[in-house]
């Protein structure tokens, strides 16, 4: 029964609790955080900073008590999709560059431009992972909340939308534990009937066929969810743009603006830290 458990093999969206100093810091600086340093990792010019970029998050997930191998299981349920878009980036996708092939299979001539931009698509990717793993695993749904609406509540004169905006983001993180343990439990209904999802080690196509008959029943019951939450709140006479007071109020410390500092140079030191390579920018550059 192991193959069916859905979200243990999730690394993204799992809260760890824990006590450390990345774990105490307000919502606010690790939304800011996040915001940077996925900008740094999307916009990178050159490859070598993208592993710098996974050495700092590696350091930060060690501070902060986590295992490397935890954040990263996210990446295997999608690492086929990125092998197929690696094979089309290569061998499919002609951006006419010059000098001689590194190797020619069949009529396909593969470059050295190619190889570096699929090394770099992947090397993003598996940062991305990393980055929003730590940044679910240190931070509760409710702090998420609290942030969003911290740092949209100066752009909202009336403060009201900056609330709906942080409910609707709280809710779109909370479904998603809730959509995986569905899945696992209708997988596990199927397969108490006779259908061979675990068990079944054949190809990813015949692999992909078997699941397709569980979208229907997984999209009605996030219906149902959805049914049931919109119940809850308006028993509770939720209304849409009324200004509300919090339960918990998170102030800045002096080891928040120093997290965020550091951050900030981090990602300024390696975004346009270009010339520290002694590599030539044709070969990295998108």
């Amino acid at each position: 029964m192991m193959n069916f458990d859905f979200s243990a093999a999730m690394g993204m969206g799992q809260y760890e609790p824990g006590a450390s100093r990345i774990h105490r810091l307000v919502p606010g600086v690790k939304l800011i955080s996040l915001i940077l340093l996925m900008g740094g990792v999307l916009f990178s010019p050159l490859f070598p900073q993208l592993f710098l970029y996974y050495l700092f998050f590696c350091l930060v997930s060690r501070s902060a008590g986590l295992k490397i191998r935890q954040l990263l299981k996210g990446v295997k349920p999608v690492l086929p999709f990125l092998l197929l878009i690696g094979i089309i980036q290569i061998f499919f996708i002609n951006r006419q560059v010059e000098g001689e092939p590194l190797a020619v299979v069949w009529h396909f001539s593969i470059f050295r431009e190619d190889l570096l931009f699929t090394a770099r698509l992947f090397g993003r990717f598996f940062n991305l992972v990393l980055l929003f793993s730590l940044f679910t695993a240190v931070t509760p749904l409710t702090e998420i909340s609290h942030g969003t609406e911290a740092l949209l509540r100066p752009f909202d004169r009336r403060g009201r939308w900056s609330h709906d905006l942080s409910l609707i983001l709280t809710i779109t993180f909370r479904f998603v534990p809730i959509l995986i343990q569905e899945a696992e439990h209708i997988t596990k209904a199927q397969a108490s009937r006779g259908a061979r999802f675990g068990t079944w080690k054949t190809g990813y196509i015949k692999k992909i066929r078997l699941y397709f008959p569980l979208i229907i029943p997984l999209f009605i019951a996030a219906l149902e969810r959805a049914e049931i939450l919109v119940d809850a709140m308006e028993s509770r006479c939720y209304e849409a743009g009324t200004a509300r007071t919090r339960l918990d109020e998170f102030y800045w410390r002096k080891q928040d603006f120093i997290a965020l500092i550091l951050v900030f140079l981090v990602f300024l030191s390696l975004l346009f830290g270009g010339p520290l390579y002694r590599i030539p920018a044709c070969y990295f550059r998108i």
